[in-house]
């Protein structure tokens, strides 16, 4: 054996594995940073914990599931995820189990802080200046929005009758669904109230009754204005909230039923009804759709949400990962299929 003609291959080979290990590690020890893409919350399971949170990035090209556990030591996140806030710099995410809300650098998702206090079946969270709301709700004796400070103190909780469920920030105001939907027993209208909250007192400024049609399912806000989505098993109905003077203008959807989530953009409603059926409309439009812009897969239609004219859907069994469908928000057309987590139930721009 010629020593001499091996060193060159060993030295060469050592070489070759430790760049490449370097190069392994270097991947490794590289955050991955959660900008420019789609957030996606996933709301787990009701009885186990399996909430986590998504991202994809902008190209659609990554997809990296359970990035909050990922990025916090393995922890749970819970059994419930609500929802997800933005403040600044902070995502803040919203767990009706257990009763919690986690606050996380929004690009690499290390933990910051964690809200408990006064919490109970936490569900929806808006922010207007130094202050932030959360609206809870058990379906049966709680039904309060919750103040709290930038600094996570809290400020106070102000009941209502019969549930607090969607919250928004409109000209100002913040704006709390506060009847709608029971689950228990079945689906019933618990009423028609939307109630304005003035953040410079943290009272309660306006309460507006809309016609009682069907049951109040969605709230949102757009340029200023908030916008209920109430229907029935006739018609559907979207209601243009001022809340300067707390009156609501009506647009009728004439034929179409159980519309379920509202959405907003580039100022065009998009809506969904009980049987997956995605419509589109010109804001301020009369004219009524009479077919859908899309239907989506069999399953529970449970998130949607438009962003940079693209429409993400996901449809679940709430027992397995869900189906995400990405579709052009203007012709329909399908552009993307991949899966999140169980029971994904929203998608945010970060």
């Amino acid at each position: 054996m010629n020593i001499r003609k091996i060193l060159p291959f060993v030295f060469a080979s050592a070489l070759f594995f430790n760049v490449a290990c370097s190069n392994d590690d270097e991947t490794a020890a590289t955050a991955i940073t959660y900008e420019n893409g789609i957030l996606i919350s996933n709301e787990g399971g009701f009885t186990s914990p399996t909430s986590e949170v998504s991202f994809l990035s902008n190209n659609w090209g990554n997809v990296y599931n359970g990035i909050y556990a990922s990025n916090n030591n393995n922890e749970v996140l819970g059994k419930v995820f609500q929802t997800i806030g933005f403040s600044g710099n902070y995502a803040y995410l919203v767990c009706n189990i257990p009763n919690k809300i986690e606050i996380v650098n929004r690009y690499s998702f290390k933990k910051v802080s964690t809200v408990t206090s006064n919490l109970d079946n936490p569900r929806y969270i808006a922010f207007s200046g130094a202050q932030y709301y959360v609206t809870n709700n058990d379906y049966a004796s709680v039904h309060k929005l919750n103040v709290y400070n930038s600094d996570n103190s809290f400020v106070k909780s102000i009941s209502f009758d019969r549930a607090a469920e969607k919250v928004v920030e409109a000209s100002g105001s913040i704006v709390v669904q506060t009847d709608g939907v029971t689950y228990a027993p079945g689906e019933v209208a618990t009423g028609y109230t939307i109630t304005i909250v003035k953040p410079s007192t943290n009272v309660v400024d306006k309460t507006v009754t809309l016609p009682s049609n069907g049951i109040i399912r969605d709230l949102v806000s757009y340029n200023g204005n908030a916008y209920a989505l109430a229907s029935d098993n006739t018609n559907s109905y979207i209601y243009k909230i001022n809340t300067a003077d707390g009156t609501a203008t009506t647009t009728t959807l004439t034929a179409i039923p159980q519309a379920q989530k509202l959405r907003i953009s580039n100022n065009t409603l998009y809506f969904s009804t009980g049987d997956n059926k995605v419509y589109r409309m010109a804001l301020g439009s009369t004219t009524i759709p009479t077919t859908p812009l899309f239907t989506a897969p069999t399953g529970t239609l449970y998130g949607i949400d438009v962003i940079d004219s693209n429409i993400y859907v996901s449809t679940t069994n709430f027992t397995s990962d869900s189906k995400i469908n990405i579709y052009n928000a203007n012709t329909g057309a399908l552009l993307k299929t991949f899966t999140a987590g169980i029971s994904t139930n929203g998608f945010y721009k970060n």
